[in-house]
């Protein structure tokens, strides 16, 4: 039996060996971007792969989720997450002619680095040393876009959620998974953040059209709209004192042709705070305020709340295992693991309400996520240390009899179960 050091050196090696390959990969993606929940190029390619590897993924999940299992033996179960999913930047340099699609979040980086690590444990025949089982997960739809398309997906019961990962969750995609590892692209350093959660709004204002030219008789949508958006405005000093909390939101629809008085106006908002029964006072708040500048203008109006995703706030312990991961590849580097909160919202935040999991950084990148600014520049670390963080991480987990694996699995224990977060999420959607 090789020793964990030799193991991990072994390991390496084999990522090292299938380099231009992962890097190849990479590039296939990111030259064929796809949004959430359309990834079909980008899931046949993965397919391809671990069935290569001598994997029997499942697919289908959530139209474009699989997995495949890299049994060990009797242990836990470490899932190694891909997201598959781009952005729409059209004004991205390199965004896609036709869809506007881009991975200007970096997300072809994650799905190439789960892919890699599956090629890095196989080649090297580390099931031999390794107690447990890596379940290699291909993640769609990170990014909360397209909510017209997606509620229509959920309406004919395609998903079942906004975000990939919480619809997999509803899919029973993770009902064995005792923990789960990813690493996201940045232009920064090393760390690993804590998230906001968030859920979704459409409101929709119903009022009277008329022609333009005599307007006495209309009741104007989008005036109401446009009302509710500075009623939301004077909202925010209401919650000034939580600095994580964000409102923002567009207006989507404000009539058809100049001359007549709009009787539809739509507004798409985002309500975000790290503490999810915060979020349902900001929407409680924020069904207020719609209706009530509806009514004040004799309009009327129809909300529809959707969960978005629950708080991301990283394990303790694997945020330990990530330093070392990233200290063995880079014994000077720094690495921040201190529990900072960034603002923004990430759908592996669904499954740290169910499990401990860990969401850390790996450079390669430049320019800031969601910007016409955003590439790779480093592909060694973008996506060659990025899967051999991840490969190292599972090897410390899961070494010999798996004793830090089954430690961290015991802390499942102060998650929720599987039921009750559906029983939470589901309670925030409703339409009013």
């Amino acid at each position: 039996m090789r020793s964990i050091e030799e193991l991990k050196r072994d390991v390496l090696a084999a990522i090292d060996r299938r380099r231009e390959e992962i890097i190849a990969i990479g590039h296939n993606i990111w030259k064929n971007p796809e949004p959430g929940y359309k990834e079909l190029k980008t899931a046949a390619l993965s397919e391809k792969v671990l069935k290569e590897l001598g994997l029997s993924p499942k697919t289908g999940y959530s139209i474009t989720g699989l997995r495949a299992d890299l049994k060990c033996g009797d242990g836990p179960t470490v899932a190694i997450l891909g997201e598959m999913d781009s952005l729409i930047l059209p004004t991205h340099p390199e965004a896609d002619p036709k869809t506007g699609a881009v991975h200007s979040c970096g997300h072809h980086t994650m799905i190439t680095a789960m892919l890699g690590t599956a090629m890095g444990l196989v080649d090297a025949k580390a099931s031999d040393e390794l107690c447990g089982t890596v379940a290699f997960v291909g993640c769609p739809a990170e990014e909360c876009i397209e909510l017209e398309y997606r509620s229509k997906l959920i309406a004919d019961g395609k998903i079942k959620a906004l975000g990939g990962k919480a619809s997999l969750i509803f899919d029973g995609v993770f009902d064995d998974v005792d923990m789960s590892i990813m690493q996201h692209a940045t232009s920064g350093g090393y760390h690993s953040y804590d998230h906001n959660g968030f859920c979704m709004k459409s409101v929709t204002f119903h009022g009277v059209s008329t022609h333009a030219a005599g307007p006495g008789g209309s009741q104007n949508a989008l005036s109401a709209a446009n009302l509710a958006l500075h009623a939301l405005a004077l909202l925010r000093e209401k919650f000034c004192t939580d600095n994580s909390t964000r409102m923002h939101g567009i207006l989507t629809s404000g009539g058809d042709t100049v001359n007549i008085i709009p009787d539809t106006a739509k507004l798409e908002y985002q309500l975000r705070a790290f503490d999810m029964n915060r979020v349902k006072a900001l929407s409680e708040a924020f069904d207020q305020a719609m209706k009530g500048c509806a009514s004040a203008l004799g309009c009327t109006c129809t909300i529809e709340s959707i969960a978005g995703y629950y708080p991301l706030i990283n394990n303790d312990a694997m945020c330990k295992l990530y330093a070392d991961a990233v200290h063995k590849l880079y014994p000077e580097a720094e690495v921040d693991v201190e529990h900072k909160l960034t603002c923004g919202s990430t759908d592996i935040g669904d499954l740290c309400a169910i499990m401990p999991v860990m969401q850390g950084s790996c450079p390669g990148a430049q320019g800031g996520g969601h910007t016409v600014n955003f590439k790779i520049v480093d592909d060694e670390k973008a996506f060659i240390d990025n899967t051999k963080i991840n490969a190292l991480m599972v090897i410390d987990l899961l070494y010999g009899n798996a004793e830090l694996g089954k430690s961290i699995a015991a802390e499942k224990k102060n998650c929720m179960s599987v039921a009750k977060y559906k029983e939470f999420m589901s309670s925030f959607n409703y339409v009013g």
